[in-house]
């Protein structure tokens, strides 16, 4: 049992926490007494962690600098810290490098100084920059052409995208030596790659920046992007070196080589200085009557008025759309940022923020990325992200320019947010999470495969990922999507790359905003957000105002609202059930336990919604008819047997199962960092022998999640114990063996606790296991 997993759950009670002796210095203790007096605090502040400020490490690089780029790194202070002299290095020297550094380290300096070394060292040679997303893209044009401009305008930096109007495309072609592009975008533009010889003839530097977001199918699908641009550059005789920059992740080598089926050297020691860090630790429970993210909003505006620069990050875009509703006055503004927004109104919170016209942003994920947004002093995460990674991500928004950071932590009652409570100060010392790319996912090495192919004749001594290709390769051929020339394979479409989308894209709804002054940008939301956020009856948050649905047409997927004018909100109410598919792997590491990997369906649909009034009062409860949907997903079915063995009466053993598969939900997130959004599990009462499902849907999570929970269930099983014994209350409640979101009431807590000891021992003792699979 590793010993930090085994701290982080030393008191999952739901009893508050004791309060620790702080010791931090009078500029901190002023802010918290601010935040203190403010009239809708009531006690909520139980744990302060300080980290000192940390002074700059500089290097001087191996490979001397030539003139051009030392007036470049004296232009931006001078001397390069050691991790951009180490990658400065490693670049000259023609070595693929990744850079794993915190935010605000100068990661865009470490690699875009080797990359202009190299492209004024060579009066032809070319340059690909990689974004996950258009707005980072323009974000780094700016700075290039700025770079560009001091050198002499040689270089002439270009966005090569789905906007760039089709007269310039040529020219930027022909002329362009830095593209800056998304993997989107590079995926189509592969098809048309003679149009692309002189570039990639000449490619000598890719850039691939916010590495560890490629991960899961996403993961696998940029990797097969990657080969594909790996095989049409050697084609035109270029080797280009690449530089991936990433987050914190706790494997950025493998990662990249993963992607890339390249060597790559880490640098991962930061030398750049750091500005002193606060962070605080908020409990909402301490405030039962107010929900979490009304706190956040009461926060967020109290910092504002104390003018801070503040960006809150939520979990969900219903909350982000509330935090910025209720935390707004007329006074102060606190505008949303989520993804759904057009590329403008994005821009326009930017700059507002940027400029200093607006001092509060309430954002989702899509601000975690490195946009540059200005100089933010403080970053208020309402609930815990899912992940280390995820949250040093966000908390290194702050502090950016060696400013003084304040970081609010607020969490609740589930039972990491306790376990953060309680052993907070090991945030400091734990390790980030692996990133984890989807290389199993066969129908996307399908995609890539038959589109290289209609790039490049492909040779069979090319497929080389091992069964999964060979089998890819033997379904293409089966359906004559390729064909066999001696020991060439062809695609029989002619560029297939406009029907094959780098992503498979789920369907979405139009949303129409109406009786409005102003004319508001129609927005795109999937199906399954619609379905969730936007059925008839809801309120959905737009730009900080609340819409009410008026009608949903399902046959045009359009949906229309006018607005709400009584502040209320909306929870829909979910119906989910599971279809079992066929078995992909088996494990029997005892007689009386069997798991199995397996396919299946998840069917899910809204048949109501609760409606709370602007107190969080509920007001009403409505019926809906909402149209199904289903997502497939990969599941372990946990199946054991002979009750009696166990140590279980056989009436009980449902009961003792079902508490356990709430308890297990409740801490796989630590072992899988697949985070709660998609995971979910149910109790299946198959006559004598019950099992535990538990599943995630496979259009975000790769395989390989379920195969880390068969490889860690004795784990699991052990936290899942420790989490129901050492909670107080006496038959099961929210923070040990119940779920909010199961309507089933037959739970035994201390069964549960009788059935997972058993089943530890079981696993510690196996019988003669046996493995196989069914295809």
């Amino acid at each position: 049992m590793p010993s930090d997993l085994e701290a982080r759950f030393r008191a999952l009670s739901h009893r508050a926490p004791v309060e620790p002796e702080r010791s931090v210095d009078d500029d901190v203790s002023s802010m918290a007494d601010l935040l203190e007096r403010a009239g809708f605090y009531h006690g909520q502040i139980v744990q302060t962690i300080v980290i000192p400020a940390r002074d700059a490490r500089f290097l001087e690089p191996t490979t001397p600098l030539s003139a051009q780029t030392k007036r470049i790194a004296d232009s931006l202070g001078g001397q390069l810290y050691t991790h951009q002299a180490l990658v400065y290095d490693h670049v000259q020297l023609g070595t693929n490098v990744v850079l794993a550094t915190p935010t605000a380290s100068g990661k865009t300096l470490a690699f875009v100084l080797p990359t202009l070394e190299r492209l004024l060292r060579d009066p032809q040679a070319t340059a690909l920059f990689l974004y996950p997303t258009k707005a980072l893209a323009y974000d780094q044009l700016e700075r290039l052409q700025e770079l560009d401009r001091s050198l002499g305008g040689s270089l002439r930096p270009a966005v090569y995208d789905g906007d760039t109007p089709t007269s310039e495309r040529a020219k930027i072609r022909a002329n362009a030596r830095i593209i800056i592009s998304n993997p989107h975008g590079l995926h189509l533009y592969l098809g048309w790659h003679a149009s692309w010889e002189s570039f990639l003839a000449n490619l000598n530097v890719v850039v691939i920046d916010e590495a560890h977001h490629y991960v899961g199918s996403l993961g696998a699908s940029f990797g097969g992007l990657l080969w594909r641009l790996q095989r049409l550059t050697a084609h035109y005789g270029a080797r280009p070196v690449l530089i991936a920059a990433s987050g914190t992740i706790a494997n950025p080598q493998e990662h990249l080589e993963t992607l890339t089926g390249l060597p790559f050297v880490v640098v991962d020691q930061s030398g750049a200085s750091q500005s002193a860090r606060t962070i605080l630790f908020w409990d909402c429970t301490r405030d039962p009557k107010t929900p979490p993210s009304t706190q956040a909003a009461y926060l967020t505006r109290h910092l504002v008025r104390m003018r801070r620069s503040v960006v809150v990050f939520s979990n969900t875009r219903a909350q982000a759309e509330y935090v910025a509703m209720a935390g707004s006055d007329r006074s102060h503004r606190i505008l949303p940022y989520r993804s759904g927004y057009s590329p403008e109104m994005r821009r326009r919170v930017e700059h507002e923020l940027r400029s200093g016209a607006i001092r509060g942003v309430s954002a989702t994920s899509a601000l975690e990325l490195g946009v540059d947004i200005g100089s933010l002093d403080t970053v208020v995460l309402n609930g815990y992200p899912g992940s280390i990674s995820s949250l040093w991500q966000r908390l290194g928004r702050a502090g950016r320019t060696n400013l003084d950071a304040l970081g609010i932590v607020m969490v609740g009652g589930d039972p990491i947010s306790r376990s953060l409570l309680a052993n907070a100060s090991e945030l400091l010392e734990r390790s980030p999470e692996h990133a984890i790319a989807a290389s199993d996912d066969t129908d996307i090495l399908t995609r890539h495969l038959l589109l290289a192919a209609a790039e490049l004749p492909l040779s069979e001594e090319s497929v080389t990922d091992g069964p999964g290709a060979r089998a890819a390769l033997a379904d293409l051929l089966g359906r004559d999507l390729l064909t066999r020339d001696g020991v060439h394979y062809r695609s029989t479409r002619q560029r297939p790359h406009l029907s094959t989308p780098f992503m498979e894209r789920e369907a979405s709804y139009e949303i129409h905003f109406q009786g409005t002054r102003d004319h508001r940008t129609v927005e795109r939301i999937s199906i399954r957000q619609a379905l969730r956020e936007a059925h008839k009856g809801a309120v959905f948050l737009h730009f900080g105002t609340p819409f009410r649905v008026q009608r949903v047409d399902t046959e045009h997927r359009q949906i229309f609202c006018i607005p709400e004018t009584d502040g209320h909100h909306t929870q829909p109410t979910l119906f989910r059930s599971l279809s079992q598919g066929r078995t992909l792997e088996r494990l029997e590491p005892h007689p009386l336990l069997a798991m199995e990997r397996i396919e299946a369906l998840v069917v899910e649909q809204v048949t109501g919604y609760k409606e709370f009034d602007h107190q969080s009062r509920q007001v009403a409860k409505r019926k809906v008819a909402s149209p199904v949907i289903s997502s497939p997903a990969e599941a372990v079915v946990i199946t054991c047997v002979d009750p009696i063995y166990l140590g279980i009466e056989p009436e009980e053993f449902f009961a003792a199962l079902h508490a356990l598969e709430h308890a297990l939900t409740k801490v796989l997130p630590l072992l899988t960092n697949g985070g709660t959004s998609d995971l979910a599990s149910l109790t299946l009462r198959n006559g004598d022998e019950p099992s535990i499902v538990i599943y995630y849907l496979t259009k975000s999570h790769p395989s390989a999640m379920i195969t880390k929970v068969m490889e860690h269930l004795g784990e699991a099983l052990h936290l899942a114990e420790r989490m129901i014994t050492e909670c107080s209350c006496a038959n099961g409640c929210a923070f040990c063996v119940l779920d909010p979101r199961c309507d089933d009431e037959v739970i035994d807590k201390d069964a549960a606790i009788s059935l997972s000891g058993s089943l530890q021992k079981l696993l510690h003792h196996p019988g003669p296991p046996t493995r196989g699979s069914d295809d």
